[in-house]
């Protein structure tokens, strides 16, 4: 077992007390407990021997959003977890991330349109495909569509249940 995650899940699994509200791609609805998912996303893929593939730009979108000082305290701990693996955008994940866009979409594109967004994403896509992975979790309904027209499984915190709530017990990092 092989997964992407997108940087929505990576909040949730690193940052319990700053995670925010996220919706079901497909549906809308919040989803409950997103930390406990994204905890037992971890250990369900460690369990199994598999392996989260993490994205470099996605890794890059979630250190912009916290404070620069604390850099090296979250890449110690994504990098103490052994079944995930960073994976860079490297040659073949461009020549992936060229090929993903068709000539329709680049006669919708819009000059005046953010592309940021649009080339992160291919980004994530495009290593995703180098790396061999068939499945991506993610809360953004863009990287949703695209990934599901390529063929790659989609899913989100909303597939994968919370451990039950034991009385006096809550959930640590």
């Amino acid at each position: 077992m092989k997964i992407v995650i997108d940087t929505n899940v990576l909040v949730q699994i690193m940052q319990n007390q700053r995670s925010t509200d996220l919706r079901n791609p497909e549906n809308g609805e919040i989803v409950d407990r997103p930390f406990e998912r994204a905890l037992a996303l971890v250990d369900h893929v460690d369990a199994v021997g598999g392996l989260v593939v993490l994205p470099a730009p996605v890794l890059s979108e979630y250190l912009f959003g916290i404070d620069k000082t604390a850099f090296q305290a979250h890449l110690d701990v994504i990098n103490s977890v052994k079944s995930i693996e960073v994976a860079a955008f490297d040659q073949v994940a461009a020549i992936e991330c060229a090929m993903l866009v068709t000539d329709a979409e680049q006669r919708l594109m819009d000059p005046n349109a953010t592309k940021a967004k649009l080339r992160v994403d291919r980004q994530i896509l495009a290593i995703a495909v180098a790396a061999g992975v068939s499945e991506i979790w993610t809360h953004d309904i863009g990287l949703t569509k695209k990934a599901a027209s390529m063929g790659l499984s989609v899913k989100s915190l909303s597939d994968i249940g919370p451990p039950p709530m034991q009385y006096g017990f809550e959930p640590k990092m």
